[in-house]
C-alpha cells in the first residue's frame, strides 16, 4: 500500500505544479475566466500569505512552518505506515498538497492560486485556491473519517 500513497505524492506534486506553471502562462494576473456562472471561474492570484493573504509577505514563517509541517507528517506516515491504508492515504494527500505549495514558496515566493470558487455567495465559500489546496482538504477529509470510524 506504501506504493500507492507514493503515487499520490508524486502525482500530485506534479499536477499541481504543471497546472499552476500553466496558470502562470496563460491566465493574466487578476483576470477572470467563468466557467460556471455564479460558482466556477479560473484567475490567478499570487498569494504571498496563507488563506485569504493573511499575514502577506511573511515568506520566513511559512517555510519554517512548512518545514515543520512536512517533518511531522512524514514521521506519521512512516510510523503509520503499516496500520492503516486509509490514514497513510490521508497522510499521503497531505504530504502532497503541502509539498506543492512549498515549492512555490521556495522558488517563486508565493503560492500561485487559480481556481476560484464561489458557492451561493457564502463568505466561507468563497475563496480562490489550487490544486495542492484541494489535495490537503481531500486529506483533511480522509484523516476526519478515519478518526471518526475507527476505535483507536
Amino acid at each position: 500500500m506504501a506504493w500507492i500513497s507514493l503515487l499520490i505524492i508524486i502525482l500530485g506534486v506534479g499536477l499541481d505544479q504543471i497546472i499552476k506553471q500553466w496558470a502562470i502562462i496563460a491566465l493574466p494576473a487578476g483576470k477572470e475566466s467563468v466557467i460556471v456562472p455564479n460558482f466556477l471561474a479560473l484567475t490567478r492570484l499570487n498569494n504571498h500569505g496563507a488563506a485569504y493573504n493573511i499575514l502577506s509577505g511573511q515568506r520566513g514563517i511559512f517555510l519554517v512552518i512548512t518545514v515543520i509541517a512536512l517533518a511531522i507528517l512524514i514521521y506519521l506516515f512512516f510510523k503509520f505506515k503499516n496500520r492503516s491504508h486509509w490514514l497513510t492515504i490521508s497522510i499521503a494527500f497531505l504530504l502532497a498538497g503541502t509539498i506543492g505549495n512549498a515549492c512555490d514558496r521556495l522558488f517563486r515566493g508565493y503560492v500561485v492560486d487559480m481556481i476560484y470558487l464561489n458557492v451561493f455567495n457564502l463568505p466561507f465559500l468563497n475563496f480562490v485556491c489550487n490544486i495542492a489546496d484541494i489535495l490537503i482538504t481531500i486529506g483533511v477529509i480522509l484523516l476526519l473519517i478515519y478518526v471518526f470510524k475507527t476505535d483507536e
